[in-house]
């Protein structure tokens, strides 16, 4: 005989109704609180909080959540009278219970690490763009695993790994927080396993956390919330020109921790961000500054890569670290043994010291830097008597005859003493901007110096040559025995 229990005031059920009752109260707390955190609201539309990009309509939202909820909770009662509930309470209904309501977002995406999907602020929510890596809930002993042998083979030298270790750990340890330099991996040849080691990052950063892009186009671009509202962004082939205005956006968000970021359709603001990037390439990046403290240059030059002797080698070792990596075990390991890393005394992942710190790498690109390049310059003049030259050659005559860095063209011809001046030249109507070194002077398409030197000016950019003696009035030299003869 079935026993009676009460329910209401009056009112008994059977033991089967009573069950089905709780089981139907339960789905309703259980459907309405994921929905709830699935989705916020803001001027009568809705936003996917993975997708913050695009307007849905309530019809998107509950035909969305029809599917995903007996994918995601099959052991729910999703019948009509149920979901009605739900999509009642979750949308339409007033009432305080904040995780049974899709919340009103107030524009903002930030990026906190450890902090909730959603932070409250006025009664508002600012979508944390962060979430946990499911590999982290595992209980697992600290080990390196097939990660070891594989960063002892692309760091080649001890020093450079102990700081990129020390880099990483830190990153993982403090991930709240922004370092204020990167790692920058460069290799002559491909198949040297810097994909594999960005990949490898990622994956304990979280992919969801992460962006992988070429060069900095999307970070450079106008719409570049999804970019720096990411804790990982990893940009691969990485070549930028000198005092370009990309190179120049990423110096700022390399070190600032506010920056101004903008969504399409809305209103760019002042934000927090606490991103870490990573670079590789196989272009030396000759662009980058003299005393630049925000890369730290890795030659990965190892004889494992696709035409080295020990490729094949290699090739296996990157095979079974990749069957390592889609492992939730190995990462939980190599994550555990990253946090428990003890960082060198003198670590600091706010500065970097280019002269204790500087790799080999950083002392040949940096070694191709202002002063070494002025000396450079002054012996290529001088070898060939200019006096002149065109200010839209200094760069080119730097970077192709001088193979220096391109950086130092801004105020390289200044501390060598030039002045610039505007002069017309080539049968051209109008005039531009010609470097001129000092005791020389140009007069009327004429360039003029010391001892009565003097050569028409396009003549000196063509083929500069010695003495000469001509006047501003008569450009054509005379025979021998003319006064106005070249002097060599």
């Amino acid at each position: 005989m079935n026993q009676l229990v009460p329910i209401k005031e009056g009112e008994i059920l059977p033991p089967n109704q009573e069950h089905e009752d709780a089981r139907r109260q339960r789905s309703i707390v259980e459907l309405t609180m994921a929905m709830s955190a699935w989705y916020v609201r803001r001027n009568s539309k809705f936003y996917s909080v993975v997708h913050l990009n695009t307007k849905l309509s309530r019809e998107d939202v509950e035909r969305s959540c029809l599917r995903r909820f007996a994918t995601e909770f099959p052991d729910s009662d999703i019948s009509a009278a149920v979901l009605k509930e739900v999509f009642n309470r979750a949308i339409n209904q007033k009432h305080s219970v904040e995780a049974q309501s899709i919340p009103t977002w107030n524009g903002s995406v930030r990026c906190e690490p450890g902090k909730p999907r959603f932070i409250w602020e006025h009664s508002m929510v600012t979508v944390n763009s962060w979430s946990r890596p499911a590999y982290r809930d595992r209980d697992v002993v600290a080990s390196m695993g097939k990660a070891a042998e594989f960063f002892d083979t692309i760091f080649t030298r001890e020093a450079e790994r102990k700081k990129i270790l020390d880099w990483l750990a830190w990153c993982l340890q403090n991930e709240g927080l922004k370092p204020c330099w990167a790692p920058f991996l460069y290799s002559a040849a491909k198949g040297s396993g810097k994909s594999t080691f960005c990949q490898l990052v990622s994956r304990l950063f979280g992919e969801q956390n992460t962006i992988t892009q070429n060069n900095v186009d999307k970070l450079a671009h106008q719409f570049n919330a999804t970019v720096l509202t990411s804790k990982l962004v990893i940009s691969e082939e990485l070549n930028l020109k000198a005092d370009s205005r990309q190179g120049n956006a990423l110096k700022t968000y390399l070190t600032e921790e506010e920056v101004t970021v903008e969504r399409k359709g809305q209103e760019s603001e002042r934000s927090k961000q606490c991103c870490c990037f990573l670079f590789t390439t196989n272009h030396l990046p000759l662009w980058i500054e003299e005393n630049d403290r925000r890369y730290y240059l890795v030659d990965i030059d190892h004889e494992g890569h696709a035409s080295g002797p020990k490729a094949e080698e290699f090739s296996n070792l990157v095979g079974e670290l990749k069957e390592e990596m889609a492992k939730e075990q190995f990462l939980a390991g190599l994550y555990k043994a990253l946090m428990d890393r003890k960082l060198s005394d003198d670590f600091s992942a706010k500065t970097l010291n280019v002269i204790k710190d500087a790799t080999p790498l950083m002392k040949k690109v940096h070694g191709a830097s202002e002063q070494t390049t002025m000396s450079l310059m002054r012996e290529w003049m001088e070898e060939r008597s200019q006096h002149a030259v065109p200010e839209s050659r200094v760069a080119q005559i730097i970077v192709e005859d001088l193979k220096g860095n391109p950086n130092t063209a801004k105020h390289l011809m200044t501390k060598l003493g030039w002045s610039k001046q505007k002069a017309k030249w080539g049968g051209a109507d109008y005039s531009r901007s010609v470097w001129i070194e000092d005791g020389y002077w140009i007069d009327r398409g004429v360039l003029m110096g010391p001892e009565d030197y003097s050569q028409r000016l396009a003549d000196h950019f063509e083929e500069p040559k010695g003495m000469y003696r001509v006047s501003p009035e008569q450009y054509e030299l005379e025979e021998d025995n003319n006064p106005n003869e070249l002097l060599f």
